[in-house]
């Protein structure tokens, strides 16, 4: 499966010209209206920033212009998400999340009828988006989602609950994912609706209090026999697949180009630190250890954008995207902003656990971008399966888009002999498991091949040089056979180890009430 843009854009120079200037408007404003550090405790994006944001014209970036958008081709998309991230992640988290899983599906894929009613208001951020396909028991297994769109009459009753939901109280409307069932009972197969926010039956839940994004509305929704139209279903019946995998693909385009902004104001605080601070042994900038981490840094940056450029361009060319390309831009990208804004922490010493400076925050922010949108584990073995698979197309986006024929030639071996590997059965969790191990091996080589050959691409030599070594240390761990090492414990073992910590430190759960949220009985209306 591929995806693409499925909207008709502005030229290049067009395009260029809307993207600077909403990255300037951003630079300006942000610096005289922003307070990040305000946000962050108070837990909530204040209301006016909103109505800022979308006068300017942020929500409307991937909207056609009929209905009052930018229409804005993908690189430069990427671009004022770099922009927002840079200034605070938090904030390119909430535009990225407004943008992809809220608007993308309505103007991709919604009826005209529904178009018409929201579209304009979406893209001037007179109203906001969400999406809900995330369950208490399914997050992206599709198959595993117990949401039901029962037929009724020429329509359809929706029930079911939704959890960690992005704008979730704040949203007008919701693109929810629900497997459609006919009225006698039989699945018809998983259909994406627009369900309004304010339908009768719609339950707006708790919100989520997270490690970081404290900005962003979280939160729990309940669907209880919802009506819903012809016109209310997204994209086609029974299809609601591929509006849930363009939905996060485009994600994860998004959050690889929010990592790469903040990437980029990593270095440029640690830098400024590293220039300022002295220690014994003289300036901090002239340590071997700043000037490693700068090093990485400024080198993950071209890696990850080079690959993100390398995506957007052909998507901006009108073709279709393999998915496993969206899944590499996103896992190599949050890793790669996980490790720069820890080691930002690290070398800036107390002063990065001072939650006065951005460092602590910016730190809490990068963690959640390993987890969303597809945890960094299954987005690399999804990515190894592919690049293992005799028919993968995976080589040719090595040798004719990137042009790294060296590269694929370099690859190729490695992934050769893990096909040809048998699973062991006597490893712990069996063949599957040893299969597992393997496309994990392999998604993370595919993965630096593609960093190594889109930073050389970008003309940094240093950068290319640090992607190949890495390259080529994930290729000799592919190559190597560690599929057949066994992990450290099996499940009965590590259950006799917890079990003995468990008698060293007992188990408190601790139990003393904290605030009462519940309204006096005698107040209530019930």
């Amino acid at each position: 499966m591929q995806v693409s843009c499925r909207y008709q854009a502005l030229d290049a120079e067009a395009s260029r010209r809307r993207a600077d200037a909403l990255c300037a408007w951003l630079r300006d404003y942000c610096q005289r209206r922003l307070n990040s550090r305000l946000i962050d405790e108070r837990r909530v994006i204040p209301p006016y920033l909103v109505l800022d944001l979308g006068n300017a014209g942020f929500f409307g970036v991937q909207v056609e212009e009929r209905f009052g958008g930018l229409a804005l081709r993908s690189r430069e998309i990427a671009r004022v998400l770099a922009q927002a991230a840079a200034i605070d992640l938090g904030l390119g988290t909430f535009l990225l999340t407004s943008l992809f899983p809220g608007v993308r599906p309505i103007a991709a894929f919604a009826s005209e009828t529904v178009q018409r009613a929201q579209l304009r208001d979406l893209a001037t951020g007179r109203a906001l988006a969400g999406y809900a396909q995330t369950e208490p028991g399914a997050g992206t297994n599709f198959a595993a989602m117990s949401a039901r769109a029962v037929a009724h009459g020429s329509g359809w009753r929706l029930s079911g609950d939704k959890v960690w939901i992005g704008n979730s109280s704040w949203a007008r409307v919701l693109t929810a994912m629900a497997q459609a069932v006919d009225e006698r009972g039989r699945k018809r197969g998983l259909t994406a609706f627009a369900v309004r926010t304010d339908a009768p039956g719609v339950a707006i839940g708790r919100e989520i209090l997270s490690l970081g994004m404290r900005g962003m509305v979280q939160g729990e929704v309940g669907f209880r026999d919802v009506a819903l139209g012809p016109d209310d279903v997204v994209g086609e019946l029974e299809r609601g697949l591929e509006v849930g995998v363009d939905s996060m693909s485009w994600s994860r385009f998004a959050i690889a180009a929010t990592c790469v902004g903040a990437m980029k104001r990593c270095a440029q605080l640690l830098h400024r630190f590293a220039e300022r601070r002295t220690i014994a042994t003289g300036r901090l900038l002239d340590h071997p250890a700043a000037q490693a981490a700068l090093g990485e840094i400024t080198a993950g940056v071209a890696a990850s954008e080079g690959l993100l450029e390398a995506v957007a361009d052909r998507l901006d060319a009108g073709e279709g995207v393999p998915l496993e390309l969206f899944a590499a831009c996103k896992s190599s990208a949050s890793e790669l902003l996980w490790s720069a804004a820890d080691r930002l922490v690290q070398l800036l010493g107390s002063r990065g656990y001072d939650e006065a400076n951005p460092a602590a925050q910016l730190l809490r922010d990068a963690r959640v971008t390993r987890i969303f949108e597809g945890a960094t584990e299954p987005l690399r073995a999804f990515l190894g399966a592919e690049a293992l698979s005799p028919t993968s197309g995976f080589a040719s986006w090595l040798v004719d888009t990137l042009r790294a024929p060296e590269l694929a030639a370099e690859l190729e071996p490695a992934l050769a002999k893990l096909r040809a590997r048998e699973a062991p059965s006597a490893l712990a969790g069996g063949r599957a498991s040893a299969r597992a191990w393997q496309a994990a091996l392999a998604g993370e080589a595919a993965e630096w091949a593609l960093l190594a050959a889109a930073a050389r691409g970008r003309g940094s030599a240093h950068a290319g040089d640090w992607a190949l070594a890495r390259f080529r240390e994930a290729l000799a761990r592919a190559a190597g056979g560690a599929p057949h090492t066994p992990p450290l414990l099996a499940s009965d073992e590590a259950r006799k180890a917890v079990d003995a910590f468990t008698a060293e430190i007992g188990d408190c759960e601790q139990a003393l009430p904290g605030e009462r949220t519940e309204r006096d009985p005698l107040l209530s209306r019930d």
